[in-house]
């Protein structure tokens, strides 16, 4: 049985782990991120993830991913869902994306391409905007109200 909850410190190596597999970075993850962080896990088995950089009423949606061999099962879906409701519950009125291979996911769940140029300052200054991310990644938006 999987259980949705807040990540813990002692997710890190898990969740790490499960960003790799999915192709996604999390060179600069940290237990402090895992604040704003959800998951669906089975026992210490993580298989699936979502967090947010909260920076103000802006935030950085980050790490969305689905274990390969568990996708199709409305994880993704889910946990958008629940990110987007924290992020709310924390003052946060818009969120920010980068990605590369998700766009119509993210479309279909109301979010918008945005340019880069157009992105506050605080989110352009993220370790994951600013670096980590290719140049070539489509930046999305979503309000939320």
């Amino acid at each position: 049985m999987f259980s949705i909850r807040t990540s813990r410190p002692d997710d890190l190596p898990a969740l790490k782990t499960l960003l790799a597999t999915c192709g996604l970075p999390s060179e600069d993850l940290t237990a402090q991120h895992l604040e704003h962080f959800i998951v669906f896990a089975q026992s210490s088995r993580i298989v699936a993830s979502v967090g947010i950089e909260k920076l103000g009423t802006d935030a950085l949606l980050r790490s969305l991913a689905v274990d390969p061999m568990m996708r199709g099962e409305g994880f993704g879906n889910r946990l958008l869902q629940e990110i987007e409701a924290h992020a709310l519950r924390h003052g946060v009125r818009r969120l920010y994306l980068l990605t590369t291979s998700a766009d119509s996911f993210f479309e279909h769940h109301g979010y918008q391409r945005v340019e880069r140029s157009a992105v506050p300052e605080s989110i352009r200054n993220t370790t994951q905007y600013a670096s980590l991310c290719p140049a070539s990644a489509i930046c999305m938006c979503k309000s939320l109200s």
